[in-house]
């Protein structure tokens, strides 16, 4: 688990929410609880009472055809940005906010095969990622979350490089606390 403290919040705030920003949509959202006048709590895990069969089965294939893999859980985070930006912009900042974000299975598959970790994709719930906002400050925590006890710490260390390396690539200064 690793704390990075976002200096630039602005431009970490517009490639999360912007439509026409691509950067976070590799994750999907497990939570996002949103502050201001009201308290707005998005959770991000499918109802899947709410689709038929049918549906399932579209959602299944459309996913296939994008080389990505279907998530029976948690709803892409490109399909719900727009909810969450909806609710934190205007002529006042939040109060607060969490956004948990998981990186999604076919993602987690590519990063397990480049790390050198004796930890199965199975044996993985989820790597995720906890983007906070108290009123003053930004901070990102990593965390990984095992469906198997492990004291081996070799997939942690990867999973906090990597997100570090994955705010380096988009230009996100930080500082790691």
């Amino acid at each position: 688990m690793k704390l990075f403290k976002i200096n630039n919040a602005a431009i970490f705030m517009t490639g999360l929410l912007s439509e026409k920003e691509t950067v976070f949509d590799s994750f999907l959202l497990s939570e996002a609880i949103i502050s201001t006048s009201n308290a707005y709590t998005i959770d991000g895990h499918i109802n899947k009472d709410f689709y038929t069969a049918d549906e399932l089965d579209l959602l299944r294939e459309k996913a296939k055809e994008s080389g990505r893999i279907f998530s029976e859980n948690l709803i892409r985070w490109e399909s719900v940005k727009g909810y969450c930006y909806s609710y934190i912009r205007g002529k006042k900042p939040p109060l607060s906010f969490r956004i948990t974000l998981a990186l999604a299975q076919e993602n987690v598959i590519k990063f397990l095969n480049s790390v050198d970790s004796p930890v199965l994709p199975e044996q993985i719930s989820s790597l995720n990622v906890n983007i906070k906002y108290d009123g003053g400050a930004l901070t990102c925590t990593t965390a990984v979350s095992l469906n198997i006890f492990s004291i081996d710490r070799t997939l942690n260390e990867a999973w906090d490089n990597m997100f570090e390396r994955f705010l380096d690539s988009h230009g996100y200064d930080h500082d790691t606390l």
